[in-house]
C-alpha cells in the first residue's frame, strides 16, 4: 500500500486513501494540500545502519470519480553513498560506500486514480498509476524515471472496510546498474471510530535487486478531523523482513481548499 511515500512515507499514504475515507464522489472538484514530516531507520539487511528523513508536500485535486496528485519531497539520507531514495521505499546501490550525509528536493511523483464507489457495484474499486520524474538531487534518486500501476478492491461491512491491494512497478536503470521491475502489495482494514479513521495492513514490496531481500511490513496509521478543511493523520510501520526499515514514523497534515 504506499505507498509509503513518496520517497518512503507519502508513498506508503498515497497507496492508503482509497480505504482511509468514503469519499462522496457526487460532490464538484476539491482541491487539497498535505504537508508532513517522515522518520525511518534500518539496515535493509547490509549491515549499514541507514536513516532517512521526508518532508513531503503533496497537492491533490479530486472531481467525480478521478484524483490527480502530484508530490514532492524534501529527503535527508544518513547511510551508505550508494542508498538512494526510491518510488515507495530506499534502493540499495551499493552497501559498500563511505557513510555520507545528504539532503535535497527528491523526486517529483505524479499519479491519476480512478475510483468506482462501492454503491455502484456492491465493491469499492481504485485503479492508479504514477509516475516519478528524476528531480531528485544528486545521491537521493536513481536519475531515472519510474511508472507503476496498481488496482484496489474493498468492501464496508458496518463501521469496518477491509481492503486489498496489488501493483506493479516499471522501474527506470541507473546508469551502469540494472534494477528489476516489482510488484507489490497490501491487505489490510480501515474502521471508523466516530469522525477518525484507523487503518492497520500488511504491506509487501519486492526487492528491485539481489542486494536486498523483499521489504514486509506492517503498517497503523489514525486521521481525524481537527476543523471541516483541516485533517491530521499520524501512522507508524514496523518491519518483518530485513529488505524493510526496522522502524517508521510520520505525520501528516492535510488543508482542504475547497
Amino acid at each position: 500500500m504506499r505507498n509509503i511515500i513518496v520517497a518512503l512515507g507519502i508513498g506508503a499514504m498515497a497507496s492508503a486513501q482509497p480505504a482511509f475515507a468514503q469519499d462522496d464522489y457526487d460532490r464538484g472538484p476539491e482541491v487539497s494540500i498535505t504537508a508532513g514530516v517522515d522518520f525511518s531507520s534500518g539496515d535493509f539487511g547490509t549491515g549499514v545502519d541507514t536513516e532517512i528523513f521526508v518532508a513531503p508536500l503533496n497537492a491533490r485535486i479530486s472531481t467525480g470519480d478521478f484524483r490527480l496528485n502530484a508530490s514532492i519531497p524534501f529527503i535527508r539520507i544518513k547511510g551508505a553513498e550508494n542508498i538512494v531514495g526510491g518510488d515507495s521505499g530506499p534502493i540499495v546501490v551499493d552497501p559498500n560506500t563511505p557513510i555520507t550525509t545528504r539532503s535535497g528536493i527528491g523526486d517529483l511523483t505524479l499519479g491519476a486514480n480512478y475510483a468506482i464507489p462501492e454503491s455502484r457495484f456492491g465493491l469499492g474499486l481504485d485503479f492508479g498509476t504514477r509516475v516519478k520524474l528524476p528531480t531528485a538531487q544528486t545521491g537521493l534518486g536513481t536519475g531515472k524515471t519510474d511508472v507503476s500501476f496498481s488496482g484496489e478492491v474493498s468492501r464496508t461491512f458496518a463501521m469496518i472496510t477491509p481492503f486489498a491491494q496489488a501493483g506493479y512497478r516499471l522501474m527506470g536503470n541507473p546508469d551502469g546498474f540494472e534494477l528489476d521491475n516489482v510488484w507489490f502489495g497490501s491487505v489490510g482494514a480501515s474502521a471508523a471510530v466516530g469522525k477518525s479513521v484507523v487503518l492497520a495492513s500488511y504491506d509487501y514490496r519486492q526487492s528491485p535487486n539481489a542486494l536486498v531481500e523483499d521489504s514486509q511490513e506492517i503498517f497503523g496509521a489514525l486521521s481525524t478531523p481537527l476543523s471541516r478543511a483541516l485533517d491530521l493523520t499520524f501512522y507508524g510501520s514496523a518491519g518483518l523482513s530485513n529488505g524493510a526499515s526496522d522502524y517508521g514514523l510520520g505525520a501528516m497534515i492535510t488543508i482542504k481548499a475547497f
